[in-house]
């Protein structure tokens, strides 16, 4: 019962966390990665001889003050990554208090296994998926020029006659990456292989993936320019990336079979397996030893109590529509507009603009373009609906920009925010400056995560708003000039104003509906 009491207090943030992995292509293998730690505690109980004896009490104790601590942080926070890393330690926990050493060993390939699909701290995943992608695309770059195709590498995008291939993370392999180098984890677990054959795997594995997807977009930008042919995108595009998937299995499985050619000769002659005898799970758990439980007497109920109490506080104080609005939200379309005259800038026509320029996310986008004399044209652009606050500033990195400052507007006497963030880029010899805002549906300001948050992972605070984000882009090639910037922020926050008024007035209507 204390168990049970323990998981619906976990369930909130550990559901939104799920929610999350699916929602970032590059974790989307984490039911796999579930099923698979489940094999290896299967495999391990069933080859086990209960009943084992419990670890020392105080110790379980720490471990369960530890998690506890870590799940109250997470509550505070409302932080799923946190609650995920709480959860780990509760498990870590439960096996020491039911079987002490020997069971907390012979499942540690299964908690290794789940720690697969927490993402990295600190944003260095999503450091890395850049990172592999510019990779992925200077190369290509490099073989194109080799095979003589007529190319411009433009940040991560391949721009050919007559056609522009932005290489997104799909194309560029990041989602194979993760993919790849997790099956190689569990399968050097499920053949029992030591750490330094693992260390020695997954470069092998990471280099595979690299040079599969250089190949791909080698591939798909000579087809296009010699033949026409799109293999970048729609079902070609899905079709190549499977075949390199199953490709990249084979040779994990063919790598493990060399590895142990080469080191049949240094080492002993196995002894035969043991046979497994399956059983049902209830035969397979340990019996604690009187006494145990009793660091978990109040454990189960605290969690669910807090749990479900942060929860109730959060939908409470959450007035905008929650995450189980998506589907409703992703059909609607909002009918914005912004006047032709706007804080001395003229409108130069409607849903126009330099695309190319705008990094957008959500499933609706909404473009304007506007101009001043003297000064460069600028873009507005609406993008809807986010799990809430999401910084653009990752959309930009990922398509070649370098975030050269990330500034907070202020007002200047009192230093209160003004709910907006403004990002001096470059790219190659473009520059660029985008303002940005995010609002909920009652047009309530969203903001970033705060220093610890952001510091830790930027998918670990997690919001149940539904963001609308407003940004205004303006690009060219040199700096904008400092002067102008009273003239850009004016008609950004007129923009902002006018856009959030007709927001709000269309999601009440569509409310009350």
């Amino acid at each position: 019962m204390d168990l049970f009491l323990a998981a619906v207090g976990l369930a909130p943030l550990l559901g939104i966390f799920m929610v999350g992995l699916w929602n970032r292509p590059t974790y989307q293998f984490f039911p796999l990665a579930l099923f698979a730690a489940g094999m290896l505690a299967w495999r391990a109980l069933n080859q086990m001889s209960p009943p084992l004896a419990s670890g020392p009490l105080g110790l379980t104790r720490l471990l369960i003050l530890i998690a506890g601590s870590v799940y109250l942080a997470a509550n505070i926070l409302w932080s799923p990554w946190l609650c995920y890393v709480s959860f780990i330690l509760g498990l870590l926990a439960v096996l020491w208090s039911l079987g002490g050493q020997p069971l907390l060993r012979v499942l540690a390939p299964a908690c290794l296994m789940l720690l697969a699909i927490l993402p990295f701290p600190g944003n260095l995943d999503q450091n890395l998926t850049l990172g592999l992608r510019s990779l992925a695309v200077s190369h290509s770059s490099a073989l194109l020029d080799f095979l003589h195709v007529n190319h411009v590498q433009d940040g991560n995008t391949l721009l050919l006659p007559g056609k522009s291939l932005l290489v997104e993370e799909a194309c560029s392999g990041v989602n194979s990456f993760f993919l790849c180098n997790a099956f190689c984890l569990f399968w050097v677990l499920w053949q029992r292989r030591s750490l330094a054959w693992l260390l020695l795997a997954w470069p092998a594995v990471s280099l595979f993936v690299i040079l599969g997807n250089v190949l791909r977009i080698t591939v798909g930008a000579a087809a296009f320019y010699y033949w026409q042919m799109n293999l970048l995108s729609g079902w070609p595009h899905e079709t190549f990336g499977l075949v390199l998937v199953l490709a990249y299995t084979g040779l994990i499985l063919s790598l493990d079979q060399f590895m142990v050619f080469l080191t049949q000769s240094v080492r002993h002659v196995a002894p035969a397996k043991e046979k497994t005898t399956w059983l049902a799970p209830a035969a397979l758990l340990p019996v604690p030893r009187s006494g145990s439980i009793l660091g978990f007497k109040l454990a189960g109920p605290i969690l669910a109590a807090v749990g479900l109490g942060v929860l109730a506080v959060h939908l409470h104080s959450s007035r905008g529509p929650a995450l189980g609005s998506f589907a409703r939200l992703n059909r609607q379309e909002l009918k914005l507009s912004l006047p032709t005259s706007l804080a001395g800038w003229q409108r130069i026509n409607s849903d126009a603009g330099d695309k190319s320029l705008v990094a957008t996310l959500g499933v609706h986008s909404l473009i304007w373009r506007f101009q001043r004399e003297g000064m460069e044209s600028v873009v507005v652009a609406v993008d809807y609906p986010l799990d809430g606050f999401h910084n653009v500033k990752i959309c930009y990195s990922g398509n070649g920009w370098q975030i050269l400052a990330e500034d907070e507007l202020l007002i200047p006497r009192s230093r209160e925010s003004l709910n907006a963030f403004k990002l001096t880029m470059e790219k190659s010899i473009k520059r660029a400056v985008v303002y940005h805002s995010v609002v909920d549906g009652t047009g309530r300001w969203l903001s970033a995560p705060k220093l610890l948050q952001s510091r830790l992972s930027s998918t670990m605070v997690s919001s149940i708003e539904t963001g609308y984000r407003i940004q205004l882009i303006t690009g060219g090639y040199k700096a904008v000039p400092a002067t102008d910037s009273a003239a850009l922020e004016g008609l950004f926050f007129q923009a902002r104003q006018t856009l959030v008024q007709q927001l709000v007035n269309q999601l009440g209507k569509a409310t009350a509906k």
